[in-house]
């Protein structure tokens, strides 16, 4: 093999050094949708680097998508659950962001959210997005967590085919 073709899989066996950017949405503010038949609410907004946040909110729950195409899919294993603001976008330094982190309250009635999940979703080139898996809020290195499973699992994570991963 050729000293340059070493040179060039050297480089890419390299791992990337990712990165973080937060944005926090005020769903409220963002464009207003008409509600579907079941008086969903949903608001269209602008994320990072130009992807779509698409939050739906009905009288017990809340949720966001992500892209132009996001899957429909259940968020977290929980009765009532509400989407939070804060958004850490994830991806190689200095380029587009790969992942995408948000914190939802989870819980069992309404009005008592005692529950925490860090879901995980995965943004495709394509403007689909899909949710790779979620890791325990409650956990002292939750957020440690959830920056490991984007970071280690995104690229390779077929959205529709491969299982989420729960921590």
């Amino acid at each position: 093999m050729s000293a340059l073709a070493l040179a060039c899989l050297g480089g890419t066996a390299q791992a990337q050094e990712m990165a973080s950017t937060y944005t926090r949405l005020a769903y409220d503010t963002c464009a207003k949708a008409k509600p579907d038949e079941d008086g969903v609410s949903v608001r269209h907004c602008a994320g990072h680097g130009g992807v779509p946040v698409i939050w739906t909110a009905g009288d017990d729950s809340s949720a966001v998508g992500f892209g132009a195409k996001p899957a429909d899919e259940t968020v977290v294993d929980a009765s009532f659950f509400e989407a939070g603001t804060t958004i850490e976008w994830r991806g190689p330094k200095g380029g587009k962001a790969q992942t995408a982190i948000l914190r939802y309250k989870t819980g069992q009635r309404i009005g008592k959210l005692d529950g925490s999940r860090l879901v995980v979703y995965r943004l495709g080139a394509d403007s689909a997005s899909c949710i790779i898996g979620s890791v325990d809020g409650r956990t002292p290195d939750a957020n440690a967590q959830a920056r490991k499973l984007a970071d280690e699992t995104a690229a390779g994570f077929r959205c529709g085919q491969d299982q989420r991963v729960t921590r």
